[in-house]
């Protein structure tokens, strides 16, 4: 799940006085957006989790682009949560209820099933109740400092067999922004809700992917998988998720909405009585932008910054698969965080009057959009371990976000982003730390950012430079293209780069990388 931390807004800053210099003027709307009231939609499909048959795609296609559609009829085995989320009038506790079809993709049987509480790892309280294994009761421990729960299965599950879980779950919501870049709870009017739920990790050759969450980096590791989500809160909410809104009834105090989403790595959730939005189409997809309405200036620059960004990437690897893609203004101790869908950007990013180091917010608010944007392609639709390999979607991204620059402000924009990388690096000393190490193995926060933000895209651009540059972009385009809803490794990077140049790049991988 990446993000661009506090120490990233130092790369910001940097950026900022190298687009200074080269007289880069941050881009401007030139469209006008379109203020779009919040409204009951007029879905095409109306199904709840409780009512929907496990089997049954159809209620997903409505948020796919019609190129996208056929994925509904692959991925075979994916994970199907069906929850049902209680939110209060007062945001104290969160109540859920959720079930979830499991198949076993392995090769080996499985003895449990791990479900991750992130929740517990970010200054909430997250605990887990009512187990049932095929609807019958079953036992389960906290694990991982309460990072996860283990649930036991009544018999092995072997592998191509399916079991269904159901469980109930209750949330309590901080006030105090706590772990995992304060993500997760109710700050300054906004409700935001990162891993409100209990989400099953990869399982893959090294077994169940849990452990102590790092102090660095972001923690998700999920396979893709199909969300249908009903959403209980009062009626003066407005609430943003992944995926598309497919029905919703509201009385005089409360709302029921129904969100369907997937392939998704992951379902995220926000919400505030004083969002407004204003969007702008990219083809088949619609951008929103979420904010205060006394922050409209700064909503508006996201959204068009957001519109380029989705315009050069459609572009470079490949079409934006859903028809939303949501940004909202919301407070954490970051500047972005990326979910399928849906992007969080920095709360204080919109002060248009904030200077940073004396440099204007929506300096800062551009790298950020076009940042948390990129995950989309790499994090959202390719995956990879963002715990033991957090280089292959931030370095990645850092990297990709220069071409963004470059699409839109030509070369001077893309050296003010370029060299901010090096400056980044500058911070340890351009320690030739590898960017390839799990993000637990770094030494503390800044030597991450320095070495994964900084060297990592670094790295990319003497990639492309070995490669050529018509042949790197030809290699990170089929690499978007044949990794699409899967999981990248940098095993599988590098192979797929060898092959498009024809070329050995073992010591360049072994220099940088490992």
């Amino acid at each position: 799940m990446s993000m661009i931390s506090r120490l990233a807004l130092l790369l910001c800053m940097v950026l900022a006085l190298a687009l200074m210099a080269c007289g880069e003027a941050p881009a401007t709307p030139t469209d006008v957006p379109v203020t779009v009231p919040i409204a009951t939609p007029t879905p095409t499909i109306i199904v709840s989790p409780d009512e929907a048959e496990w089997d049954d795609r159809a209620v997903f296609r409505t948020g796919l682009i019609g190129s996208e559609q056929a994925v509904l009829d692959n991925l075979p085995g994916a994970t199907v949560y069906h929850i049902d989320l209680q939110i209060p009038e007062d945001f104290q506790v969160l109540e859920g209820h959720q079930e979830v079809l499991y198949t076993n993709r392995e090769e080996v049987a499985l003895q449990s099933i791990y479900f991750r509480l992130f929740a517990n790892t970010s200054g909430g309280k997250a605990v887990v109740s009512g187990v049932q294994v095929d609807q019958q009761d079953v036992e389960g421990e906290y694990a991982f400092e309460q990072s996860a729960f283990r649930v036991h299965l009544p018999a092995p599950l072997e592998p191509g067999d399916e079991v269904l879980i159901a469980m109930d779950f209750e949330v309590e919501v901080p006030r105090e922004m706590g772990g995992n870049y304060g993500l997760f709870g109710y700050f300054d009017d906004v409700l935001v809700l990162d891993e409100f739920y209990p989400a099953i990790p990869v399982h893959d050759d090294e077994g169940w992917n849990v452990e102590i969450p790092p102090p660095s980096g972001d923690l998700t590791y999920f396979d893709s998988s199909f969300y249908l989500v009903q959403v209980t809160a009062p009626s003066g909410l407005v609430v943003v998720a992944s995926g598309t809104e497919v029905a919703r009834e509201v009385d005089s105090d409360l709302q029921t909405l129904i969100f369907a989403a997937g392939p998704a790595r992951d379902f995220y959730l926000a919400a505030s009585e004083r969002y407004t939005v204003i969007s702008e189409q990219v083809g088949e997809t619609t951008v929103n932008s979420y904010a205060f309405p006394e922050r409209r200036d700064h909503a508006e620059l996201a959204l068009q910054y957001a519109v380029d960004a989705l315009r050069s990437f459609n572009e470079r690897f490949g079409t934006y698969p859903y028809v939303e893609y949501d940004m909202v203004s919301s407070p954490m101790q970051a500047m972005g965080i990326e979910y399928p869908g849906i992007v969080g950007i920095g709360l204080f990013l919109y002060d248009p009057e904030a200077e940073l180091s004396g440099l204007p917010s929506q300096v800062l608010l551009q790298g950020a959009v076009a940042h948390e944007a990129g995950h989309q392609w790499f994090y959202s639709v390719v995956a990879n371990d963002q715990v033991d390999e957090p280089w292959l979607d931030e370095a990645l991204v850092q990297y990709i976000t220069g071409l963004y620059y470059l699409d839109v402000g030509g070369e001077g924009a893309l050296e003010g982003w370029r060299g901010s990388w090096y400056d980044r690096w500058q911070r340890v000393e351009k320690a030739e730390v590898p960017i390839g190490l799990p993000s637990g193995d770094y030494s503390d926060q800044r030597e991450y950012g320095s070495i994964v933000y900084g060297r990592g895209p670094i790295f990319m651009d003497t990639l492309a430079t070995e490669m050529g540059q018509a042949t790197f972009d030809a290699f990170l385009r089929d690499y978007y293209q044949s990794h699409k809803w899967g999981i990248g490794t940098g095993e599988a990077f590098k192979a797929l780069a060898e092959e498009h140049c024809q070329c050995d790049l073992t010591s360049l991988f072994e220099a940088w990388v490992y």
